[in-house]
């Protein structure tokens, strides 16, 4: 059976939404999830969601490093998934896997006229703006309207990577169901 790696965002699961399309499409679906809710490892049955994020960039790092290979190369990061999958790569040497990012947090940004500052955002720009991501193969998708990827950011990052943009008019952050499943189609094969 095929490997498959997905992070889903803040309060996303493995066995909901995306998941369960992903595992019925024949893959051994693997990751972490990043459960909204308290920090306190007695109240959250998450160990994951309660590490500091240096701390999740380093678990994702060892997943990528372990799970991935070229017989089994697919990594799929939603909104914040991605953005800690992004961290991680940073910390890779070589790497076979190919990636989608789906809504990815790539840095702070305004949303509804708030500041949204994920940590480590400057890390992740400086890296952006040095082409640290120049040989990793990342192909990401976006609406149109998502104020938490900017099409600014995403083009910036894009231009770094050996992947495709896909814009998908009049969307936001939560890209309608159907259209992931065409992207998911192709991306797959």
């Amino acid at each position: 059976m095929r490997t498959l790696y997905y992070l889903p965002g803040r309060g996303g699961q493995l066995n909901r939404g995306l998941g369960p399309a992903l595992a019925a499409r024949g893959f051994d679906l693997y990751g972490r999830e990043i459960t909204l809710g308290s920090t306190s490892t007695t109240n959250n049955p998450n160990p994951f969601a309660s590490l500091p994020f240096d701390k999740q960039v380093q678990v994702v790092r060892h997943d990528l490093d372990t799970l991935v290979s070229e017989d089994n190369p697919y990594v799929i990061g939603n909104s914040f998934g991605a953005y800690l999958i992004a961290h991680a790569l940073l910390l890779l040497g070589e790497f076979p896997g190919k990636c989608l990012f789906l809504s990815p947090v790539l840095g702070a940004c305004r949303v509804s006229g708030m500041l949204f500052k994920p940590p480590q955002a400057a890390r992740l720009q400086k890296a952006i703006a040095a082409g640290s991501f120049s040989q990793r193969v990342i192909d990401t998708v976006v609406g149109s309207n998502d104020e938490q990827s900017p099409l600014t950011v995403c083009e910036a990052f894009m231009s770094q990577t050996q992947g495709r943009l896909e814009v998908i008019k009049d969307q936001g952050h939560r890209i309608d169901p159907v259209f992931v499943d065409r992207i998911l189609d192709r991306w797959l094969g």
